[in-house]
């Protein structure tokens, strides 16, 4: 790698992004109201990290009512998972976790993989169709074969099949004056990327952004992830610090997204987001020797993409 590079004002090391493939069930959910649509989309994402439970969700855009099968405000999410924990593994993630959509008000759900990018399907309706107790119907809804469900605000749409299309991940960490930068960088990272870029999953949002962690553990081997103390700037003087001398404080930003392509983009308008926030200094990428994932993004690409 070479010289760090300066982007507008900011200091972008001279490195690469680790990535690896996921598996990505794109899901469109509508509401009666895109308020509604968008915390019910939150809840069904739920706790978002991979490390803690068995399937991640994200958030990744607004759909308006024209676009949307039942022509009412939609938000589309991404359930996913690294694909090392198996299709299989995977299809019965998102079963359970969809079964609590009768739950959500109002919320009907839609299959939203990109065209052709299926690997396979999950039988979405006959798993969460079972709260029905024999009252479920099958219906089609903007052309699509679904089934019905009745709840207590009315009836529940829930398409018959669910896609699973293979994507990828990324990620960037960003250092800051202080904490409030970070945020405040996130914040914006996250607008720019739910609002301009289509196929990029934020996570959680709306505040985007994660504390971070490193693959594996030093003094507790055992474990699969733990702090990554070179970022941490209570432990500066005791560890060998990753911080600048003018930081005290680091975010990571990652973000999933149903191809290269569309992580490319979504990087991109994360690290023009930071740049522009007062009080950030430099970004870089973590890279765990391939502990993580085999894909290598060099971020100096994503610049001259850029410029």
């Amino acid at each position: 790698m070479g010289d760090p590079m300066d982007y507008h004002g900011v200091t972008v090391e001279d490195t690469y992004c680790e990535c690896t493939d996921v598996y990505i069930a794109r899901l469109l959910l509508t509401a009666a109201s895109s308020s509604v649509a968008l915390h019910e989309a939150a809840y069904l994402c739920g706790w978002s990290i991979i490390t803690a439970v068995a399937i991640q969700g994200c958030v990744e855009g607004i759909v308006p009512p024209a676009a949307t099968p039942d022509g009412r405000p939609g938000m589309l999410i991404q359930l996913n998972a690294p694909t090392a924990v198996g299709l299989d593994a995977f299809s019965r993630a998102v079963l359970d976790r969809l079964y609590i959509l009768p739950h959500l008000p109002t919320c009907s759900v839609f299959d939203a993989t990109p065209a052709g990018k299926a690997e396979g399907w999950i039988a979405a309706a006959a798993h969460i169709g079972r709260w029905g107790d024999g009252f479920e119907r099958d219906v089609h809804v903007g052309g699509r074969e679904a089934l019905c469900l009745p709840i207590m605000t009315g009836d529940q749409i829930i398409e018959r099949r669910v896609g699973v299309c293979v994507g990828t991940d990324g990620v960037i960490e960003v250092f800051a004056e202080n904490a409030a930068s970070c945020l405040i960088g996130a914040q914006e990272a996250t607008t720019r990327v739910v609002r301009d870029v289509p196929g990029v999953a934020v996570f959680n949002y709306p505040v985007g952004g994660i504390s971070g962690a490193k693959v594996g553990g030093t003094t507790y081997s055992e474990e699969g992830v733990t702090i990554n103390e070179p970022f941490c700037p209570s432990l500066r003087g005791m560890v060998e610090t990753k911080l600048p001398a003018d930081a005290d404080a680091a975010i990571e930003f990652p973000l999933v997204a149903v191809s290269e392509s569309a992580i490319r983009s979504g990087l991109r308008a994360a690290i023009d987001a930071f740049s522009s926030t007062l009080g950030v200094l430099a970004i870089t990428a973590p890279s765990f020797g391939g502990a993580w994932g085999a894909g290598r993004l060099p971020l100096r690409d994503l610049l001259e993409e850029t410029a």
